[in-house]
């Protein structure tokens, strides 16, 4: 039998499991449900706003979920209205919005995860405009407490809302377990059809003009490999023209369809090398996952991922063209003995990007808002 007076009771903002296909902030929304246990004695109201889409909570979900439409969408009503007054007479002790954005009008306790910066750093409608930088600085001024994932995140998150300053906690993301399964999956069935026995370089971040497809385009041409393939990965379906890849690379450049953790590992593993050219990250995945599956990447050290830099990273100036060639022709030239050994490494240096250690630290901050709150 539950314990009622032990028992915390949060609510959490899971839009982002609402979703056909997962991404990084669905994947941190997702793993907090998941790695909860019995012990923890948390229990879970998921919110969320489309029965149309699947609901990707885990199961068996340690507390229950709420989906519900609310008029008004387009001016967000179902956050700054409809969700408080569902707290209101939901039990609930306190929320966590996941995913970056908050009611203003918060009937309890209310914590927020922010990222990063990037929503703020682009250019919005007008409407879209108002509801991110006036709409949300008055309801992040309201919030108990902030979270987010690194120390580059807090630095520009101080910055840019000084009256946060005191309420930050920096809890780092975890990575999957399946990095550390012995267990051997096959990369998606397509992609092996493309490659066949082709040696690949793997991309991680999508079409976003920060991650720097093109950057990975002019490694390939000219990394001196005419047998080396590419695949892209986080490239929705019509995101990327096939206009955009040189014709003579486009036989050599593959685009991975969604993929389950354990395919996105079998990716990570099959690649010689990872090439991860963003320019900003929050918290930057893949810097971790390359080196727990024990295969190189390159990146260069900027905002976060100046924190993620272990066994098997190359980091290179974000600049600097030849210097990423000269670092992706040694990666590919590494022998055999010396990748092993810098892989064992790197697979124990990972293990601290636990998403079990995150929980945890973040229920040490709910545990506290609310002693506060009861104040």
């Amino acid at each position: 039998m539950e314990n009622t007076e032990m028992t915390l009771r949060v609510g959490i903002t899971a839009q982002t499991l609402n979703v056909q296909h997962l991404r990084g902030t669905g994947r941190y929304v997702q793993e907090l449900l998941r790695n909860t246990t019995a012990s923890d004695d948390v229990k879970w109201t998921a919110y969320a706003q489309d029965a149309s889409k699947p609901f990707r909570v885990p199961s068996p979900l340690l507390g229950n979920t709420d989906v519900f439409n609310f008029p008004g969408d387009r001016f967000q009503l179902w956050e700054q209205v409809g969700l408080p007054q569902r707290l209101k007479r939901s039990g609930v002790a306190l929320l966590h919005c996941a995913e970056n954005t908050v009611p203003v009008w918060q009937p309890v306790p209310t914590i927020v995860t922010i990222h990063d910066t990037v929503l703020w750093e682009e250019e919005r409608a007008r409407l879209d405009h108002f509801y991110l930088h006036k709409v949300q600085a008055l309801a992040y001024s309201r919030c108990a407490a902030v979270i987010t994932i690194s120390e580059s995140s807090k630095r520009d998150i101080a910055a840019r809302w000084p009256v946060l300053a005191d309420r930050l906690t920096v809890i780092p993301h975890g990575i999957a377990d399946e990095f550390f399964d012995d267990r051997r999956a096959t990369i998606p069935a397509v992609l092996q059809q493309a490659l066949g026995t082709s040696p690949y370089l793997l991309f991680m971040g999508g079409p976003q003009p920060r991650k720097r497809f093109g950057w990975a385009l002019q490694l390939l041409a000219q990394c001196g490999r005419a047998d080396l393939h590419l695949v892209g990965c986080g490239f929705g379906a019509g995101t990327t023209s096939i206009d955009q890849i040189p014709p003579a690379l486009r036989h050599r450049v593959h685009f991975a369809p969604f993929v389950e953790d354990s395919e996105l590992v079998a990716l990570y593993r099959g690649a010689q090398a990872a090439v991860y050219p963003t320019l900003y990250e929050g918290f930057g995945f893949p810097a971790v996952e390359s080196q727990a599956a024990g295969t190189p990447i390159l990146f260069s050290p900027v905002s976060s991922l100046v924190d993620l830099i272990g066994p098997l990273a190359w980091p290179v100036d974000a600049e600097d063209l030849s210097a990423w060639i000269a670092a992706l022709k040694e990666v590919l030239t590494l022998p055999a003995q010396a990748r092993s050994e810098l892989a064992a490494r790197s697979i124990e240096w990972a293990r601290q990007f636990s998403w079990r250690k995150s929980v945890e630290r973040h229920f040490d901050v709910y545990r506290d808002v609310l002693a506060r709150s009861r104040q």
